[in-house]
């Protein structure tokens, strides 16, 4: 959970507190929230459905462990392997977050401090993932 937690609150705009629900920690940007860790064990995401219908389909996350009817992921840390997988997500949902604050012109310096298509291309997304993010780009 440290390295998870070191990683995600060095992200810009990142801010890190205690989740409410079921304990854990929480990431959220500009109030909204990108993901939580329960106990270092357990990560949920919330994406919209499209987005958790293509990381089921590609296997990147499981259905929400509770909120199934929903937008939610889960991901499961069984080993030190991991953890990369729960950053990849967090950082598709941050850079997500990133996008949308952008494009509703929210008064926010996060955006102007990311290069979105490099950060883009390091998560090395399906193509199925990449025309999500094309599209909510060019709303």
């Amino acid at each position: 959970m440290n390295s998870i937690e070191s990683t995600v609150s060095a992200w810009s705009g990142v801010e890190v507190d205690s989740h409410d629900r079921g304990g854990g920690r929480e990431f959220t940007l500009d109030g909204r929230e990108i993901g939580h860790i329960h106990r270092g064990k357990l990560v949920d995401i919330p994406f919209t459905r499209r987005i958790r219908d293509i990381l089921l389909e590609e296997k990147l996350a499981e259905m929400h462990h509770v909120m199934s009817d929903s937008g939610w992921v889960s991901y499961h840390i069984q080993s030190d392997e991991d953890v990369d997988g729960a950053l990849w997500l967090l950082r598709v949902a941050y850079l997500y977050h990133v996008v949308t604050l952008q494009n509703h012109e929210e008064e926010t310096s996060t955006g102007d401090m990311i290069d979105i298509d490099a950060a883009l291309a390091e998560l090395d997304m399906s193509a199925s993932l990449e025309d999500v993010f094309n599209e909510v780009r060019a709303a």
